[in-house]
């Protein structure tokens, strides 16, 4: 008998998560296709994760799990797509959960609207705008602004009183599904700790011809406090450091468009190097290592542009005068 080409793939990376685990993989189970395979990665785990993977396999067929040493999450994701069969590719972050229709909801939105990518709200967090677009153009304009960094525009309409995260929406890849093709030539950067997502789904979305959405709740985030979002920006030298990796990542993805992307995120690396002087000043940073992750910042010419362009509103006067004093060091 032929067997059943594989529909959809799920990618697990798992790294010391043996207290969510199992309650994440009955979640994906329950709600999984029988065309369909999970791909849990153990990134080198030190605690039971790998035993519960081990203790899932032999019970469920669907699962595959890859062991190796620890490199990171980014390094997990890109093995288990390595090794994806799925015609369409989802990811789903150990701690998480989904809901019953998660898979189902994505991949009928996807086949009814012949769409390349699919993002869906997740609880707590509802939709800003209907994502049904037609044409990479209109991705680029209605969607990719959302997740890949602020514009001086941005900052303007926050100087007139709209919130800067008003109209952001998270980059997390556990929210999308993609059709595989699409990946092919995509991988996660593996030198970036934080917001890695938002530049691997940036870098889908140059390459999408369509897009839609599932305005359903579908998915379920379990916050912890010793996870990337909120451990990293408490190491004030780690978080400094990945800014220097995340403007690297900008500025060869922008490269690659002609440089049709700075304006997307000239703001934000203003707000970066801002940050970086702010832990330097305040003793977050060793002050000649501070010193030092600062000029390199600066040293690039986009950064240095966008420092001497940023606009300036005396209605937040820590942040202009600030900037001013980032101007006297480019």
């Amino acid at each position: 008998m032929t067997a059943q080409p594989v529909e959809i793939s799920v990618v697990v990376p798992c790294w010391n998560v043996e207290p969510y685990l199992a309650r994440c993989l009955e979640s994906v189970f329950a709600a999984l296709p029988a065309n369909a395979e999970v791909i849990a990665v153990d990134d080198g785990s030190t605690d039971g994760t790998l035993a519960i993977l081990e203790s899932f396999a032999k019970d469920e067929p669907r699962l595959k799990v890859v062991a190796r040493p620890h490199r990171g999450v980014s390094a997990a994701r890109n093995a288990a797509l390595d090794v994806a069969k799925g015609r369409l590719v989802f990811f789903v972050d150990p701690d998480d959960t989904v809901h019953r229709d998660y898979f189902s909801a994505m991949a009928t939105a996807l086949e009814r609207d012949g769409a390349d990518v699919c993002v869906c709200a997740y609880e707590g967090s509802p939709l800003k705008g209907d994502y049904r677009f037609h044409t990479n153009a209109e991705i680029r304009a209605g969607y990719l602004p959302r997740v890949f960094g602020y514009s001086f525009d941005d900052v303007r309409a926050w100087y007139a009183g709209k919130p800067l995260f008003s109209d952001r929406e998270m980059a997390g890849v556990w929210r999308l599904a993609f059709r595989r093709e699409l990946l092919e030539n995509v991988r996660f950067d593996e030198t970036i700790e934080l917001y890695e997502d938002a530049m691997f789904v940036s870098e889908v979305l140059l390459r999408a011809k369509s897009m839609t959405c599932v305005p359903q709740e579908i998915y379920c985030v379990t916050a912890r406090d010793d996870g990337a979002m909120r451990s990293i920006p408490r190491d004030a030298a780690r978080l400094c450091r990945n800014k220097l990796r995340l403007l690297a990542k900008r500025r060869a993805l922008d490269e690659a468009e002609g440089g049709a992307l700075g304006p997307l995120y000239a703001a934000s690396c203003v707000f970066s190097a801002l940050e970086i002087l702010s832990c330097t000043i305040r003793g977050r940073l060793p002050r000649r290592e501070g010193k030092a992750l600062l000029r390199e910042y600066l040293s690039d010419p986009f950064v240095r542009s966008s420092v001497k362009a940023f606009p300036l509103s005396w209605k937040k006067p820590i942040v202009a005068a600030a900037v001013v004093a980032l101007r006297f060091m480019v």
